[in-house]
């Protein structure tokens, strides 16, 4: 029996495509921790780990994309994230000898890693992104990210080899959620990427949402995550594209939108902060997304065409390769209208082309691997780290 510590990012598109890892994990008989917040708690537990939790300062954090003022105070709230987690696992280590720690790509897995001195292997929930994507100024050192680097070196023995390594956390080994077919430029990475496509397990979440009103309708379904503020103006443009539309839309607004700034919709609209979005895609004819590749895998799951509109990350990737495997239409945020959204919406569930597109990725997951897969070669991973200590 492995003994495995998890450390998450706590994003909605960073846990949930590990949780089919935990559950591979606990279902053979390991002994998963996963360090993670108080609002996937029980998600995780229900799979069977042991968690243990630490403040959430991400959650509620509003970061206004491309703007580097703004994105400060996230680097901030990554520092004291990581100095907490750092806690969370110096109290753990008291008590626990891990085999393996596997950690998100974003956060303070590599961190971790460096604190225990144990094999690592890194969590990679979108494509894997070449270090020219690394080389911008995200971040950058003030008196306060000083004050906390200093602080976690003190406490803990550890520093970032560099600031973008928040972002960028990377294994000996690395699990891709996605397939060879679907990463861009893929003969360019080293066999430390396995890719084993994504997992799907039906969230056990309660909700009210009317899924039985979406049955013989022409659905389309808009969300665009979990993190971006300031979206109002965009719902608004989507009431307006389509308040004529013959059939049902479902904007899923996320909890930071002021609903007062939204415009009455009518009837056919259904508007929510959330919507259980695996139980919506299997009814959903077009989804327009953000291109967050969490929503983006469960749509090709769901065989849904996709209109993106990228906002930043690895969005406008994701978007481009979708588009250039005839699975989406791609618009830009900055110059679209209503109007150009519902032909765009129109153009994509009057062709047949873009349901084929995804339905050629689906099948590349399928042939991936899967969990099985992950778990065959992270054993002999830490085998051969065990023979060579």
């Amino acid at each position: 029996m492995a003994k495995i510590l998890l450390i998450t990012f706590p994003a909605e598109g960073h846990v949930n495509p590990m949780l089919g890892m935990i559950k591979a994990w606990a279902d053979r008989g390991d002994e998963v921790h996963a360090v993670t917040t108080v609002h996937y708690e029980e998600r995780i537990k229900r799979l069977g780990a042991h968690v243990h939790i630490h403040p959430d300062y991400i959650r509620t954090l509003h970061v206004e994309e491309g703007d580097l003022d703004s994105m400060q105070p996230f680097f901030h709230a990554m520092l004291q994230t990581s100095y907490d987690i750092l806690e969370v696992v110096e109290t753990l280590s008291e008590n626990h000898s891990f085999d393996l720690v596997y950690f998100d790509m974003f956060g303070a897995g590599e961190l971790v890693r460096d604190y225990l001195h144990i094999p690592s292997t890194g969590s990679n929930p979108s494509f894997v992104l070449q270090e020219a994507h690394f080389d911008t100024p995200l971040y950058r050192k003030d008196e306060k990210a000083d004050h906390l680097l200093e602080k976690i070196q003190e406490r803990f023995g550890v520093q970032p080899t560099r600031l973008m390594q928040f972002m960028k956390n990377r294994g000996e080994l690395n699990i891709v959620y996605t397939s060879e077919y679907f990463q861009p430029s893929v003969d360019s990475l080293n066999d430390s990427f396995v890719f084993i496509g994504p997992s799907f397990l039906k969230r056990a979440d309660q909700h009210d949402f009317p899924l039985e009103a979406l049955e013989q309708e022409k659905v389309v379904f808009i969300s665009m995550g979990t993190v971006l503020g300031d979206t109002e103006a965009f719902f608004n443009m989507c009431i307006d594209a389509f308040e004529d539309f013959d059939g049902k839309v479902i904007i899923a607004t996320g909890e930071k939108v002021d609903r007062s700034l939204l415009k009455e919709a009518p009837a056919h609209f259904l508007i929510e902060p959330y919507v259980p979005q695996l139980e919506v895609l299997e009814l959903t004819d077009v989804f327009i997304t953000h291109g967050g590749m969490n929503s983006v895998n469960e749509g090709i799951h769901y065989h849904v065409p996709m209109v993106v509109i990228p906002v930043d990350k690895d969005q406008p990737m994701v978007a481009q390769r979708l588009t250039e495997l005839s699975a989406a239409c791609t618009l830009d945020k900055d110059q679209l209208t209503p109007k150009q959204l519902r032909e765009t919406v129109e153009k994509v569930l009057g062709s047949d082309t873009y349901r084929a597109g995804i339905e050629k990725i689906e099948e590349s997951f399928q042939a991936a691997g899967g969990t099985e897969k992950a778990l065959k070669v992270i054993d002999q991973f830490i085998q051969a780290k065990q023979t060579q200590s």
